[in-house]
């Protein structure tokens, strides 16, 4: 019995002297809180001496705040010695020093922790650390340097370097420090370029690198890395002539298939560089038909012909007669490919909105549709299309049916929050507004980043338009007008637009109706009118929704149909100006700098 009541009472006494701890460091915390920092110190004291490597930072901070320099040296120093000398204790003293504006001390700490640096590269990297946050930059650098002679590493903390490098504005260091490191980020090179870009702010920095990376392909041809991040710039700069090419000579060097000569071609088309695209797609088709990419290649490279034919002005029928040929040839050769039914798709969408033959598209549809063995994804590509077609024919209802098939069977994926927004457009243009205001919130809330700014555009045109006294006529009508021009009825939707402004004047639509015979005149091919319109908007309604819109399409219009760069420039630059949260600043400004001929 007695026994068990000494190992009773001696839990109850190590409980007690632990909550008594735990008590402590409560009522420290307490008086940290409340400013009492003489109390708090006391307290910390207490706790430091039983646990010096927990409360060490906790009561020294303490100390500092009630200017104790002498207790807080002691305590350092006690700690540097417990820990084995380990140096960046020095810096806390040399911390001391500074903030009694003892620079000499402080200075001469610095120097003997950077003596007594020991062959860790942890403990370095850390010590570093600490004298970038006691912004003794160039201590942090000598820490690095000696760091590489005691580890024998001359690679060691390059990309450490390269970030202090990047503090101290020191561009050329970094670049260098950043290339160093490449080679041993091969497989992780978005490493080196997320770091390389926070340094190319202007062109002399980008030009500073190009210089770098060129000589370094010289230098180091084993080294592809190089002409990898050379490809990574050229890109930057949308130079995809030259990235095309660096890509060329790469893939020849590497005996590689083609596949990133075709990723780049894709970005360049994307960015509207035609010529740069067909240049890399064509290459691929060059290697020959036993390489993975030729089929799509070649596919490509007809998308893109297309592209550069309908976004050119005044093209001909002529022309897109002979890309549908074209087109008819690739499918008839590839009949059985799975990129012969992706070609099937655009020649439906270039015989449906550009010959405007929509029977044809139409019967060209049908049998992807009902093929139950198609791919599920291009089944459901085809059913948009073939829904969106459907509209063009006056037969909403097919379309209807379409895009629910696809939303049921799509759910959660993009093609069927695509298929959900159609249906929620084609209920605007149906003119049920309120439904379609639904579906709209559903699918900004759930989206991508595309899709969802179609949605916020046409709720935000619907909010500012619906249940307003008479604009809900108007509005039907305006929807009406929408329709006749996606249907391509160019005359009677601008019948449409006039009934509007001659009944229905004070409504709020009336930059809506001039955006829309913008969208008119440009698909009738009248460069000159479509401007005036958007100039219009921009004039009387400069301080609404469209404005903004209307300013980025009057600067493509002038550098892409009427090939007048000076005014195009003059457009950009009012977005990047007067316009800054506009969706469309980081395009104007990439245009403006191009036209100006930084790129």
């Amino acid at each position: 019995m007695k026994k068990i009541l000494f190992i009773v009472s001696l839990f109850i006494a190590v409980v007690a002297q632990a909550q008594d701890g735990d008590y402590d460091a409560f009522l420290a915390r307490q008086f940290l809180q409340n400013g009492e920092y003489a109390k708090a110190a006391e307290y910390y004291a207490g706790l430091f001496n039983q646990n010096p490597s927990e409360y060490y930072d906790d009561y020294l901070s303490m100390l500092v705040q009630l200017k104790d320099f002498t207790t807080a040296e002691k305590v350092v120093k006690t700690v540097y010695k417990q820990s084995d000398n380990n140096a960046i204790y020095l810096l806390d003293l040399a911390d001391l020093y500074l903030k009694q504006n003892k620079e000499a001390d402080a200075e001469k700490q610095f120097n003997k922790t950077i003596k007594e640096l020991k062959p860790d590269r942890y403990t370095i990297g850390q010590i570093a650390l600490k004298f970038i946050q006691l912004k003794q930059l160039e201590y942090a650098q000598k820490t690095y340097e000696r760091g590489k002679e005691i580890l024998k590493d001359k690679n060691a903390f390059n990309l450490e370097i390269a970030n202090l490098l990047f503090l101290k504005n020191d561009l050329t260091g970094m670049i260098n420090a950043y290339l160093n490191e490449a080679p041993y980020q091969a497989n992780n090179l978005t490493l080196i370029e997320n770091g390389l870009q926070k340094g190319l702010k202007d062109e002399k920095a980008k030009d500073a690198l190009e210089k770098e990376l060129l000589k370094r392909t010289q230098t180091s041809r084993n080294e592809f890395v190089y002409q990898d991040l050379l490809i990574w710039l050229y890109m930057q700069r949308n130079d995809f002539d030259a990235a095309i090419l660096q890509a060329k000579s790469l893939d020849l060097l590497r005996g590689e298939d083609g596949e990133n000569v075709m990723r780049i071609a894709k970005t360049a088309a994307v960015q509207k560089d035609y010529d740069a695209a067909m240049k890399g797609y064509q290459y691929v088709i060059d290697k020959g038909a036993k390489y993975p990419w030729f089929v799509n290649a070649n596919l490509e490279l007809i998308n893109v012909k297309r592209d550069k034919i309908v976004n050119s002005p005044n093209y001909t029928r002529e022309q897109l007669f002979s890309l549908k040929q074209t087109y008819q040839d690739f499918i008839k050769i590839y009949k059985n490919d799975y990129t012969a039914t992706n070609a099937t798709l655009e020649l439906a969408q270039l015989e449906a909105l550009y010959i405007h033959e929509i029977d044809t598209a139409i019967a060209m549809l049908i049998p992807i549709t009902e093929n139950s063995r198609m791919q599920k994804d291009l089944l459901g590509k085809a059913k948009l299309y073939l829904g969106d077609y459907y509209i063009i024919a006056d037969q909403p209802w097919e379309s209807l049916l379409l895009y629910t098939q696809v939303e049921k069977a799509e759910k959660g994926n993009p093609l069927g929050e695509e298929a959900k927004f159609r249906n929620a457009k084609l209920a605007y243009y149906k003119g049920d507004f309120e439904w379609a205001q639904t579906q709209l919130k559903i699918i900004k809330a759930n989206t991508s980043e595309f899709i969802s700014n179609d949605a916020i555009d046409l709720s935000v045109f619907i909010l500012d338009n619906l249940n307003t006294d008479d604009t809900d006529v108007a509005m039907l009508k305006f929807a009406k007008a929408d329709l006749l021009r996606y249907q391509n009825k160019l005359d009677e939707a601008e019948d449409t637009l006039n009934f509007i402004i001659k009944n229905y004047p004070q409504t709020a639509l009336q930059d809506d109706i001039l955006f829309l015979k913008y969208k008119i005149e440009k698909d009738r091919q009248h460069y000159d009118k479509a401007a005036d319109y958007l100039q219009q908007v921009v004039d009387n309604y400069g301080n609404d929704i469209l404005a903004d819109n209307a300013l980025f399409y009057l600067g493509d219009i002038y550098q892409n149909f009427l090939k007048d760069d000076e005014k195009a420039k003059d457009f950009y630059e009012k977005i990047i100006l007067d316009y800054k949260d506009s969706t469309f600043s980081i395009e104007a400004r990439k245009r403006y700098r191009k036209l100006r001929g930084d790129i």
